[in-house]
């Protein structure tokens, strides 16, 4: 049974969206859900006509509505009316999220390096490590099986949910959120033999040569860092390396989705939105507000311009201007894409126009190929 204090009023939510409610203003909800599957305990969220039409499929008393819904003839006892429906839903979701359940001050199991600085108000879950001289500012949340390594410096009020790996001497913003099992400050991937190997000659020469078989390859090690803004966010299961000699960069404001790969010297701009799957190459840098789709794959120094949108599964390998719409691999302009992709779909129509006309040229039966 949801208390009393787990609850919001209809009056409290629309002042928390801003927005205008109608109605028994007074009426409480625990949580919001889908219109069919709305119940009197809960806000159903009906900000579209589609959606509205599925009221009647539940048992919801109030909902969220769009601007020009007649909430009385839907059956209501309550209503929110907003504009932006998604910006509705952030505030909504935003109200009813419920915090890691982690207890305030330090598990007994967890352990804490005697130089390191934890701050007032930080909770630590069970099996935590966090290393020398690390520095936890206040208010931060850290759940079970996190580690921190010496050096780190990590702003106020973040928040790092179950098996995140912080590598040394990173530095971290305020407002940081990491979800499970990312791994930030890891060794970059940087190889090179000690005589040209494939990669130098096909560079070169446009083909591979045959190397030495006891080539070895040597690593290039990782002297630098990762450098995160304020109100960064990354999903679970990301890795993030860290820079050869200078940092790797996220800048603040970004969001990252789950499974994403930022390689060594990357470099990202101010509220860029990256998807899952997409990976980086070395050194590839990005402007501010940049989107890229789920499974683009940027290639090593590449650089992106600021306000370009990259369609899913695209393929960046050269330089981007700032304000560009990409799509495809070899990615393209979205216009340019869709006209190559015309052309492709009518290339089987073409071979057969063109043999037809090579079996007239040759005096043979009209339509007849090799």
């Amino acid at each position: 049974m949801v208390s009393e204090l787990e609850s919001h009023s209809i009056a409290e939510i629309a002042d928390a969206l801003d927005a205008i409610a109608a109605g028994d203003s007074a009426i409480r909800v625990v949580s919001a859900r889908e219109p069919a599957d709305a119940g009197p305990s809960h806000l159903a969220l009906a900000m579209t006509p589609e959606f509205e039409k599925a009221l009647s499929g539940g048992d919801a008393v109030a909902a969220v509505l769009g601007p020009e819904a007649d909430w009385r003839a839907l059956g209501l006892k309550a209503a929110i009316f907003v504009g932006e429906p998604r910006l509705a839903l952030a505030g909504v979701t935003g109200l009813f999220a419920r915090p890691p359940d982690l207890s305030p001050g330090i598990h007994p199991t967890a352990i804490i390096d005697e130089s390191a600085k934890v701050g007032d108000g930080v909770a630590v879950g069970p099996f935590v490590f966090i290393g020398a001289g690390a520095r936890i500012a206040d208010g931060c949340r850290i759940c079970g099986h996190c580690s921190i390594g010496a050096g780190t410096e990590i702003g106020a009020n973040a928040l790092l949910k179950e098996g995140v790996r912080i590598g040394r001497d990173v530095r971290i913003g305020i407002g940081f959120i990491s979800h499970a099992n990312s791994v930030i400050g890891s060794d970059g991937f940087a190889y090179v033999p000690p005589v040209p190997g494939s990669v130098d000659t096909a560079k070169a020469a446009g083909r591979v040569e045959t190397a030495r078989p006891d080539a070895s390859i040597v690593p290039i090690r990782s002297l630098g860092s990762v450098v995160i803004g304020d109100g960064v966010e990354i999903g679970a299961n990301c890795a993030i390396d860290r820079g050869t000699v200078s940092s790797t960069v996220i800048g603040s404001g970004s969001k990252i989705d789950n499974l994403v790969h930022i390689a060594h010297n990357v470099r990202i701009g101010r509220n860029c939105l990256i998807c899952g799957q997409t990976g980086f190459g070395g050194s590839a840098v990005l402007g501010d507000r940049v989107l890229l789709g789920g499974q683009v794959g940027v290639g090593d120094h590449v650089k992106i311009g600021s306000d370009v949108v990259v369609a899913g599964k695209s393929g960046i390998s050269s330089n981007v201007p700032s304000g560009r719409i990409m799509m495809g691999n070899p990615a393209m302009t979205m216009n340019s894409n869709v006209q190559a992709y015309k052309a492709l779909r009518r290339l089987p129509r073409l071979v057969r126009r063109v043999e037809q006309l090579e079996a007239q040229l040759r005096g043979g039966p009209r339509g007849e190929g090799d």
